[in-house]
């Protein structure tokens, strides 16, 4: 075979992998296991504890996952609606506030801050860093993480709400009566052109893939008055005339939600092409709730849009469900669907009041329940039995549950149906 004609080949071959053709869907590989281990670190925690301060700080907790089977690491680069690094697109953590409703708050604002005066690409130094120790490394968007005004007296909101957020109240979701429900709504261009300007900024670094976290925080979609109209020219009815879970209403949302997936899939593709390897885009959804949320997750599958999906519930974890229905769903597509573990079975987030008694020595921080290691090792070797390809952690911190879920149980483990659900 002549160079010419191999080179036509080649570059042929590397078009049909990254065009619109269904089930382009790639996996990640398990790395040190036989299941896959994907952990999420939240971008915010520990700035808020202090664990992470400088660019070392980032490079050595990647680093220190070199040895475990944490195959990709989805490091979040969103908090509300601003972000953990310089950006043209949006606000960085805390930016323009002198005062924080908790000391976290404030440490992890001037953190951001000192790192971006320094130079510092949080999101460039974590994929490096990733990349050194082995692992993948996804930017992971929380799909609707704005607080309401009223939270710790507006605090959390000036700290993490974006300057887009607090110009454009006519973006946000509306109840049938409409009555603003806090998050702004796809249902919008603008919304989805400003999140999008974030996923582009993402691009620019060297990143693995984009994940989308379902979980932080529905709604997505009321009715706003752009979805309104459509159902109205479509159907010739008002929807908030209508049940809540009204198919044609839903399906409308969903197919919304899933353009917005697909102009990602066409930004990571373009991406693909440059760089001559493939980039990956994951979600995580709630089991029970992604249809009314607006997430056609069928759809996508069929599409070939996702490379991992993480099923799991928006609760506090120790929840128990079916995931068979789900991997059977993404059976062919290339799709891997992994079982999303909630760490945290108790407790809740430090308050501005407990933050002051804890600094004033009347109080002790509080504590969280977490799932112990034999807890993940029977219900991993549940989730392996019904099928699923491997664990997400979220709210996870600990080495052991990196280091052997992705190893698979003895034979004649439980299915899920065996326990009884939570």
């Amino acid at each position: 075979m002549s160079l010419l004609k191999s080179s036509i080949m080649a570059a042929a071959s590397l078009l049909v992998s990254f065009s619109g053709a269904p089930c382009r869907a790639k996996a990640p590989p398990p790395r040190h296991g036989e299941k896959l281990i994907i952990i999420n670190d939240d971008g915010f925690s520990p700035f808020f504890t202090g664990q992470y301060k400088s660019a070392e700080d980032l490079r050595k907790k990647m680093l220190g996952l070199r040895d475990t089977q944490v195959a990709v690491m989805e490091w979040c680069i969103t908090s509300g609606s601003r972000v953990n690094y310089p950006s043209k697109a949006a606000d960085l953590i805390g930016e323009g506030m002198t005062d924080f409703p908790r000391r976290g708050d404030r440490q992890a604002a001037e953190s951001l801050k000192q790192l971006v005066a320094e130079g510092v690409d949080t999101l460039k130094v974590v994929t490096d860093a990733c990349h050194g120790a082995g692992m993948q490394c996804y930017a992971s968007m929380r799909m609707n993480g704005d607080y309401p005004e009223s939270y710790m007296d507006g605090g959390i909101a000036h700290l993490l709400n974006s300057s887009f957020w607090w110009k454009h109240p006519e973006f946000r979701v509306r109840g049938p009566k409409g009555e603003d429900k806090v998050h702004l709504s796809y249902a919008f261009p603008e919304v989805r052109g400003f999140k999008m300007g974030i996923l582009r900024e993402a691009v620019e670094r060297d990143i693995d893939g984009l994940d989308f976290d379902f979980l932080r925080h529905p709604p997505f979609f009321g009715y706003e008055e752009p979805l309104v109209r459509a159902f109205e020219e479509k159907y010739g009815q008002d929807p908030r005339t209508l049940s809540v879970d009204e198919p044609r209403w839903l399906k409308l949302r969903g197919e919304i939600m899933t353009g917005f997936l697909r102009d990602t899939r066409k930004l990571l593709d373009e991406a693909s092409q440059r760089r001559g390897r493939h980039l990956g885009l994951s979600a995580r959804i709630d089991w029970r709730e992604h249809r009314a949320v607006g997430c056609d997750v069928e759809t996508w599958l069929k599409e070939g849009l996702l490379d991992y999906l993480v099923v799991a519930q928006h609760t506090l974890g120790g929840y128990e469900f079916d995931i068979a229905p789900f991997v059977a769903m993404a059976k062919g597509t290339g799709c891997a669907v992994l079982f999303g573990e909630e760490a945290a079975t108790s407790g809740h987030d430090l308050t501005a009041e407990e933050d002051k008694l804890i600094a004033a020595g009347k109080m002790k921080p509080p504590t969280r329940g977490i799932l112990t290691m034999e807890q993940y090792r029977a219900r991993a070797a549940r989730w392996y039995a019904a099928g699923a390809d491997g664990i997400h952690l979220f709210n996870e911190t600990r080495r052991e549950p990196m280091s052997v879920l992705g190893t698979t149980p003895p034979a004649g483990a439980k299915s899920p149906q065996d326990s009884e659900s939570k």
